[in-house]
């Protein structure tokens, strides 16, 4: 019974991932693309269920350790989806917009924010050395541990996922860093209390993966 458990759940995983970033690749507002992720985000901590339910039965402390990953996804996606959530109310209350075409620039007017948006935008992609990546390969290495074809088949998805999500995340990154201002566009101004909370809230996204890592 447990492996069938573990395969129920697993697929769940895998189409909550596979729909939550195929949904928020196609997204022009960056609110509904970052809502969307976030179900891709709840696939991927879904992952670490299975292992965690195959290996209780024959390696209990690696069990422990799925839990343990699964754990430690969510603390570390705590800090980067409030970080994401509340730049995003920051920059619509300065601009009054949450299309992603409208960020164009920002980085000329608003550097502190884009570099912190920037920052948690590919920790939530999965790449090192930022909490999002330690985060997604402890998950990752549960999978691993656990072994068999059914959670090798879903270390795949996952990483097949991982690049889509790499895709429009960056494609934000992009237009704030690389296209230009738009001609006649007003300057984005955020005040100092917003842009404090928004190195606040990025500095762990950072300083957890490098601890980590080390």
């Amino acid at each position: 019974i447990h492996r069938y458990l573990a395969a129920l759940i697993g697929l769940l995983a895998a189409v909550t991932c596979t729909f939550g970033n195929l949904a928020a690749y196609g997204q022009t507002n960056i609110k509904r693309m970052l809502a969307y992720s976030t179900i891709a985000h709840a696939g991927y901590m879904m992952m670490a269920v299975p292992a965690a339910i195959v290996l209780a039965g024959t390696q209990p402390q690696f069990a422990s350790a799925a839990i343990a990953a699964l754990i430690f996804y969510i603390g570390v996606y705590l800090f980067m989806n409030l970080g994401a959530f509340a730049i995003v109310a920051f920059l619509r209350d300065a601009a009054a917009t949450e299309q992603i075409a409208e960020y164009a620039g920002l980085l000329r007017s608003a550097p502190v924010t884009v570099v912190c948006f920037a920052t948690i935008l590919i920790s939530l992609i999965g790449i090192p050395p930022l909490a999002g990546f330690v985060a997604k390969f402890f998950l990752f290495a549960a999978l691993v541990e656990a072994g068999g074809p059914l959670l090798i088949a879903l270390l795949v998805i996952g990483g097949i996922n991982s690049v889509i999500s790499l895709v429009y995340y960056l494609r934000v990154v992009r237009v704030m860093t690389m296209e230009p201002e738009p001609a006649g566009g007003v300057p984005v101004r955020l005040a100092v209390a917003p842009v404090l909370y928004t190195v606040a809230i990025t500095l762990p996204v950072a300083l957890l993966g490098l601890y980590s890592s080390g």
